[in-house]
């Protein structure tokens, strides 16, 4: 039976030995989100989650990354067969996202799962999700580009000038073809206030940006975090302390000729010295040039997104 119920009661999780096995980069412990008013929690035979709608302000920050009226599922499955335990969780998802009759305009639904957990993947394929974004980690030192010296060719690689106008200017511009490049992809959405965010992030002077420097013209841009602002994306492994890449964009005349490359190693070094044991980052699934770059730079998926759009009605 399907017990469906408003909860204001958070959920504890054991150690979750299945996806450990398969993956030991996954956290040990897989929780559900604290509650939060309206959330929805839905119990099944092997399965327990939690539903969360969220409506983003089209201002804010992570409207560039996601629908505005979004559809959260968080979930665990605890039985011996996880697909059937899945497929009657998604479709009672389905009937209570139905009944709230939200717009079938700029919104999603939302799942993400341990990657290497393929025993559901035909479930949510027959359920008409596709993949969105991956999250990829790498574990630093087990790589040789962490320690190779730059190549004869590569670019200059050197910390962004906040302060210079027009070299802020240049790497909000970069920052903004990223979006444009993604959101072909699904991975992104070009917000009004995308422009905004991007400078004030760049523009801080404890941010860290590098910028790649080819005959006096910027031609690549990387944004990181060290371990000190990336615990959120730390609880996404098991690794003890992770570093976050946020941000790649390399022009299009010059990809292929090891800007992306000179950027990340340069990353990695800071974020060895800064104590990050992993790194992670986000990748657009459908996007054909991220997936190989970040493969051959040592990272593996971890988690995928999946999405519908537009959400059930």
């Amino acid at each position: 039976m399907t017990s469906v119920t408003r909860t204001s009661t958070s959920t504890r999780a054991p150690k979750e030995t299945r996806l450990r096995a398969l993956d030991p980069l996954l956290p040990a412990v897989h929780t559900l989100p604290e509650p939060a008013e309206g959330d929805i929690t839905f119990t099944l035979p092997g399965a327990e989650a939690r539903y969360r709608r969220r409506r983003l302000d089209p201002a804010a920050y992570e409207a560039s990354w996601s629908a505005l009226d979004r559809h959260e599922l968080h979930a665990r499955l605890t039985g011996p067969d996880p697909a059937r335990a899945l497929d009657g969780l998604l479709a009672a998802w389905d009937k209570r996202m139905a009944a709230g009759g939200h717009p079938a305009g700029d919104a999603e639904a939302v799942f993400s799962w341990p990657s290497r957990d393929t025993e559901v993947t035909p479930v949510l394929l027959a359920h008409g999700f596709t993949p969105k974004t991956v999250t990829a980690v790498r574990t630093t030192g087990a790589h040789p580009a962490d320690t190779g010296p730059p190549g004869a060719g590569d670019p200059l690689v050197r910390p962004l000038a906040p302060r210079d106008p027009a070299e802020l200017d240049r790497a909000v511009a970069l920052w903004l073809d990223e979006l444009r490049w993604d959101e072909q992809f699904g991975g992104t959405v070009r917000r009004e206030a995308s422009g905004r965010h991007a400078r004030q992030r760049l523009a801080d002077p404890a941010a860290w940006v590098w910028v790649a420097e080819r005959d006096g013209r910027i031609t690549g841009l990387l944004h990181a975090e060290p371990p000190a602002n990336a615990a959120w994306a730390a609880r996404l492994t098991s690794g003890r302390r992770a570093g976050y890449l946020a941000t790649l964009m390399v022009e299009a005349a010059d990809r292929g000729a090891g800007t992306g490359t000179a950027l990340v190693r340069t990353a990695h070094l800071a974020l060895a010295e800064a104590g990050a044991t992993h790194t992670l980052l986000h990748y657009a699934a459908l996007n054909p040039l991220s997936g190989p770059f970040w493969h051959r730079a040592g990272y593996r998926p971890l988690w995928t997104t999946w999405v519908r759009r537009p959400a059930p009605r």
